[in-house]
């Protein structure tokens, strides 16, 4: 639990550094130029520079330039393929690496973040370079080819300073010009195969119309097989995963719960089988619908249980009753037959006889009542572990929740929203702990250590404080909104498929049917096995869990009238 708050704490403090962070006071784009060679495959070798004016000596430690390979057409939205060759800091190669986002990559060009490195730029001008190749630049409209690209290619914290583009292109294209007045930029085409733009410096959200060009077909290479594939799969790889994860949890849900529906009805015959597989205490579970009630049941029919299979002698079924005789724990130890017999019995059985057995002895007699104080929270422990064997490890529920999680990761990743996703289960963890604590106050009622206090105290309102300043400083594109939605679908989702855990399973739901049936059976509902000394004495424990010992006596009884029988005195009981 210590390393679970450390690993919580540390996400943390990455999220606030990340958050806290101001590029804008810390850096200023005084401006940028670009060059760009476009080749006949239809790709392009771009090469970028940014004149940056570091203005504090505490900062970030290095800037992220976006690459727009985001596009639009008729066909709908597309990624261009893009591939980093170089990045650099005044002159010389410098660490980077790639954040993915929807508009395109996020590269990061600075010091490398450490925990013993010194993570800041020196104040001051300097100069970023990154070149890279960017593709699918090439759409087809009827039989011509229109060279595609983004006027402002490459930014650095979406700062609009003033930039210079030049373009290399194939000859025998025509420009198309914008009909916007003013226009957004100046272009001009200073030979048959280049062209000069010249943007000046505004606001970094500003939409700036694509550079266009017409050319005859022909003029660039069509898309191989395997590019069409490959461009294919990029488009709609997001959006697949991004609508796989809330799939699988609704199929998996209605397929559980139609699974329960698809039960036989109840049978009214005794299964007893069945009922010979649990214990009388999780029949009272059982019978109550586990309610708190269910403890006291659960614990006379334990003692009623031990009685007929001679583990003690009582004077009754009451709560006042007393207990004598009990068999001794070494010759339990000794005897491998007795201890077979021991371990054979139910593990909430075996618990009472122990909780009878600490008892101090009065004259060799322990009250019942005594022993049975304090033992709700321990024998609804020890019924929940058998009732929960019974279920058996579900790996299919396991399987469906990893599922759902690693596409969960992989829309976050591939969508930019890694971090905002991490805060938002942060704070939905704390929340779940905040409510399970409240609703079990039980489970932290064990003593803990100052570190464990700590983490509990501050660590957790930390990481919800930090959490919540995280989602509401950071802005989410327009464009990430439905890949969020999908992340959050992702998460109700496990919550959904989690809480398949509480839905029973088939033979859970035959074991409760057998409950209620014997439940009519003891009451003279139904018809079940021949009575006899035996049957009585096998269904009194669960006579007792289902609070119809009275029935089941008085039925016992009439049968030893009809047969007229001795008057029954078991070994089990005590007469005086």
């Amino acid at each position: 639990m210590l390393r679970l708050f450390s690993w919580l704490i540390s996400c943390a403090i990455l999220i606030m550094l990340t958050s806290c962070s101001d590029f804008d006071r810390e850096f200023t784009v005084q401006s940028a130029k670009a060059t760009i060679d476009v080749s006949a495959d239809g790709t392009a070798l771009v090469s970028e520079s940014f004149d940056i004016l570091v203005k504090e000596g505490e900062n970030y430690g290095g800037v992220y330039v976006d690459i727009p390979q985001r596009f639009t057409d008729v066909a709908g939205s597309h990624w261009r393929d893009f591939d980093l060759i170089t990045a650099r800091w005044n002159g010389r190669d410098e660490h980077y690496f790639k954040e993915n986002n929807v508009p395109g990559y996020a590269i990061y060009i600075g010091k490398w973040h450490c925990r013993n490195c010194p993570a800041d730029l020196p104040a001051g001008p300097g100069k970023v370079e990154i070149a890279y190749r960017l593709g699918r630049l090439v759409r087809h409209e009827g039989d011509r080819q229109i060279l595609s690209l983004p006027a402002y290619m490459g930014h650095v914290h979406d700062q609009g300073a003033k930039k210079a583009v030049t373009l290399t292109i194939p000859s025998g294209g025509m420009l198309r010009l914008s009909h916007r007045d003013p226009p957004a930029y100046e272009i001009t085409q200073s030979a048959p195969n280049e062209i000069l733009v010249s943007i000046a410096a505004g606001k970094g959200d500003r939409v700036l119309p694509d550079i266009e060009i017409e050319y005859p077909e022909g003029t660039f290479l069509g898309g191989t097989s395997d590019k069409l594939v490959r461009w294919w799969l990029s488009d709609h790889f997001l959006a697949f995963i991004s609508i796989l994860g809330p799939l699988i949890a609704g199929g998996f849900a209605v397929s559980r719960l139609a699974s329960g529906r698809r039960l036989p009805a109840a049978s009214k015959a005794i299964d007893t089988e069945m009922l010979g597989s649990i214990s009388p205490a999780l029949a009272a579970y059982l019978f109550r619908n586990w309610k708190a009630d269910a403890a006291k049941a659960a614990f006379m029919a334990s003692v009623a249980h031990l009685a007929v299979k001679r583990k003690f002698r009582i004077s009754g079924l009451g709560e006042d009753a007393e207990a004598s005789d009990l068999s001794a724990k070494q010759a339990r130890g000794k005897r491998k037959i007795t201890g077979a017999r021991w371990y054979s019995l139910p593990a909430a059985t075996r618990f009472v006889f122990e909780r009878i057995e600490k008892e101090q002895p009065v004259v060799d007699r322990r009250r019942i009542l005594y022993a049975s104080y304090g033992v709700e929270g321990e024998l609804h422990k020890t019924v929940l572990a058998e009732y929960q064997k019974i279920r058996g490890k579900d790996r299919w529920i396991s399987r469906a929740v990893l599922s759902i999680l690693v596409l969960g990761v992989a829309v976050a990743y591939f969508a930019g929203l890694l971090i905002f996703s991490a805060a938002i289960c942060g704070l939905l963890l704390v929340s779940l702990a905040a409510v399970g604590v409240l609703r079990e106050p039980e489970r932290i009622s064990s003593p803990m250590d100052f570190r464990q206090v700590l983490g509990m105290c501050l660590g957790l309102p930390g990481l919800m404080i930090i959490s919540v300043c995280y989602i509401v400083t950071t802005e989410v594109l327009s464009e990430q909104l439905p890949y969020l939605v999908a992340i959050l679908l992702d998460i109700a989702g496990i919550l959904v498929v989690a809480a398949m855990l509480r839905v029973p399973t088939p033979k859970q739901r035959q074991i409760r049917d057998s409950v209620l049936s014997l439940d009519r059976y003891l009451r003279g509902g139904t018809d079940g096995p021949a009575m006899s000394v035996e049957c009585y004495e096998h269904y009194l424990p669960f006579a007792v869990a289902l609070d119809a010992e009275h029935y089941w006596t008085e039925r016992f009884n009439f049968w030893q009238e009809s047969e007229k029988m001795d008057a029954y005195a078991p070994d089990w009981r005590i007469n005086s």
